[in-house]
Formats: structure tokens, C-alpha cells, sequence
């Protein structure tokens, strides 16, 4: 068995593991949870919610989304002085200033302009768009191992493109107003996942590479026009061949028991500072 005991990887884990082998270790093998819960966290994962529903439905409820939105806060506390509290002293912990988020009203707000604008985005990138699936999983072997590769892929999508039809994997994800920068848009590592979605779709549909599209969809926080963007990322042999070894590289480390420390990461680390990792 896998030391994580788990008779898979993910994505997440593979992404944990290239930031922090020692951090991959606390979190997958050792199970430390930090209950690391955010507004971030829960506001994504109900925009996703919302999205599933509609490109299975082609209805938008934003009324439920809003209401979804409003009993999580409720639920957390996010607005209470409480919790305010005890994200200061984590940021000051860190030896950084308190971040002043913005209150449930502020959400809402941006949840409804995010999603509204969606169809419209989706017919316009993607003309004639039929859904193949939502949350579609994944459960690959990896080639010549006993793992599989597990994911679950936000949208399939097949659409008119030049004469014929193009299938498109793609991955929705929340940001800030401005979008994504040069610096994230040119991540190897923030492209890797839509890059080992593509991969293993295809080897689970049998599909050829030229004949399907990735990306990810953008969904911004508080933007003033464009609410939605599409980020493309050309996947390619050559980059489904790097990811796979990524992939590879990661299974053969953790199997050898190599757990360095990257302290260039620490500061930005959810078990940086507790009883876990000191």
C-alpha cells in the first residue's frame, strides 16, 4: 500500500507534495487536520454547487446560491468578532498585517455577478454547447503501477469549432477582480491540473489530444466588466508527458520516504507555527 494508505493520488496532493514534501507528509500520512475552513474556501466550493446544477439543467438559481452563501456564513461566523479575532493573530503570527475581508453583503454581491454572467460567457466561447458531464470523476491507473490517478473534472462541454465539433475539459475557479497574473498564468504547477485532467480523460474516453481543449474559467470577485474569463492552457504530448512525470516523481519520492522541508514555503503554510511542524 501506498504510505498515504490510499490506493490513489490526487491533484492536491501532488501540488501539496511539490510545495512541501514535509508538509505532503503531515497532511496525507500523518492525517493532521488544521480544520483550515474559510469564507474562500466555502464561497468556491457553493459557486461550483450553483454551476453543476445549471449546465445540468440550463436553469441558474441564484436565489439558492445566495441563500447557500448566507447560511455558511451564518454557520461559520465569518462576520463575527470572534473569528475576525482569530484571523488577526494568525496574520500577525505570520508577522503579517490583518486582512480586512468583506462582509456577507459584499459576497453575495459578487457571487450573483459571477454567475449571471456565465451563460452568456459559455455561449460566447463556446457556441453551441452540449454538456458530456459535471463533476465528472476520475479513476485511472497510472501505466505499469498499482495507483490510480483521482480527480473530478468541473465541466466537459462539446462545442461548434471550426466546421466540426471540439470537446473542451475545464475547471472553474474563483479570483480576484483583476483575474489571474502573468506569474500564475505561466505556473507549471497551477497549469498541471487541467493539463493531468486532459490526460486522463482522454486515456478514459480513448479520445485523441488534438481533438480536446482545456482551460480554466475564471469566475472574479468584485470585477467591474468581464466578470468571467477564459484562461486556455495548450496541452499538448510534450506537457501531458511532463505532468505524468510530475506525477511520477511525486509517487517515487513519498514511496522512498523523502520528506525535506521547503522553509521557502513555511510562511505561507496552514501548520506553519502549530504542534505539527515547528
Amino acid at each position: 500500500m501506498f504510505p498515504t494508505n490510499k490506493p490513489h493520488v490526487s491533484y492536491s496532493e501532488i501540488r501539496t507534495w511539490k510545495e512541501c514534501p514535509y508538509r505532503h507528509k503531515l497532511r496525507y500520512i500523518d492525517g493532521a487536520d488544521l480544520d483550515d475552513v474559510s469564507q474562500y474556501l466555502d464561497y468556491g466550493t457553493l459557486l461550483h454547487a450553483c454551476l453543476e446544477e445549471y449546465l445540468k439543467t440550463r436553469q441558474l438559481n441564484v436565489e439558492k446560491l445566495k441563500a447557500d452563501i448566507t447560511k455558511a456564513w451564518i454557520e461559520r461566523g465569518y462576520d463575527t468578532p470572534e473569528y475576525i479575532e482569530r484571523l488577526t493573530t494568525k496574520a500577525r503570527s505570520r508577522g503579517e498585517d490583518p486582512r480586512i475581508l468583506p462582509p456577507l453583503e459584499t459576497w453575495l454581491e459578487w457571487a450573483e455577478n459571477s454567475v449571471v454572467h456565465v451563460p452568456e460567457f459559455l455561449e460566447t466561447n463556446f457556441p453551441n454547447w452540449t454538456l458530456i458531464s459535471a463533476e465528472e470523476q476520475l479513476y485511472e491507473k497510472l501505466p505499469g503501477d498499482e495507483l490510480s490517478f483521482k480527480g473530478f473534472i468541473d465541466v466537459v462541454i462539446e462545442c461548434d469549432y471550426r466546421g466540426g465539433r471540439k470537446t473542451w475539459v475545464l475547471d472553474w475557479k474563483t479570483a480576484p477582480a483583476y483575474g489571474w497574473n502573468n506569474y500564475k498564468r505561466r505556473d507549471f504547477l497551477v497549469q498541471a491540473q487541467i493539463a493531468l485532467y486532459k490526460k486522463f480523460w482522454r486515456a478514459k474516453n480513448n479520445v485523441d489530444c488534438k481533438d480536446v481543449g482545456c482551460g480554466f474559467v475564471l469566475l472574479k470577485r468584485g470585477a467591474k466588466k468581464d466578470h468571467v474569463d477564459l484562461f486556455k492552457v495548450s496541452v499538448g504530448p510534450k506537457t501531458e508527458d511532463r505532468v505524468e512525470k510530475l506525477l511520477r516523481s511525486m509517487v517515487s519520492t513519498v514511496r522512498k520516504g523523502f520528506y525535506l522541508k521547503n522553509r521557502n514555503s513555511c510562511k505561507y503554510c496552514p501548520f506553519y507555527g502549530t504542534k505539527y511542524c515547528t
